[in-house]
């Protein structure tokens, strides 16, 4: 899985730069796995790390200078979208944020979710996502 941005906001264009190297991680990787054990089966967790190493996904991202919406990162019909008029908070945060709504498009694409780690509830489903994003929180060596 691959963030790409052509855009010529500079935070925007750094955050993509620091998530991809978030997803590119080996650290990133023993944290989300370890994530994912918790949860799933040892098989189910290489499957599923496997689809996102080998996957090609490029999910495009795109700037916005939206100063009366309040969301900063949405999913659109071409990737995701960021509100540059909103981002205010530290870096780090919005790292989190994009990396779950990344993981949201690849789930869209793939439909990992369902077929790989079976997870049949919304809820749950969620709960994966938001541990994904808080992951992008941890420092990375």
């Amino acid at each position: 899985m691959k963030l790409n941005y052509s855009g010529t906001h500079l935070k925007v264009y750094n955050l993509v730069a620091r998530a991809n190297q978030i997803i590119s991680s080996v650290a990133f990787q023993q944290d989300l796995r370890a994530f994912l054990n918790n949860h799933y089966a040892d098989n189910v967790v290489d499957e599923f790390l496997s689809h996102l190493q080998t996957s090609g996904c490029d999910i495009k991202i795109t700037s916005h200078w939206k100063p009366f919406s309040q969301r900063v990162i949405y999913v659109d019909k071409a990737g995701l979208s960021i509100n540059s008029a909103r981002l205010k908070r530290p870096s780090k945060f919005y790292i989190s944020l994009l990396l779950e709504r990344a993981f949201i498009v690849f789930d869209q694409k793939y439909d990992i979710s369902e077929k790989t780690l079976k997870i049949k509830d919304i809820e749950e489903k969620e709960d994966v996502l938001q541990g994904i994003g808080y992951l992008a929180q941890l420092p990375v060596v």
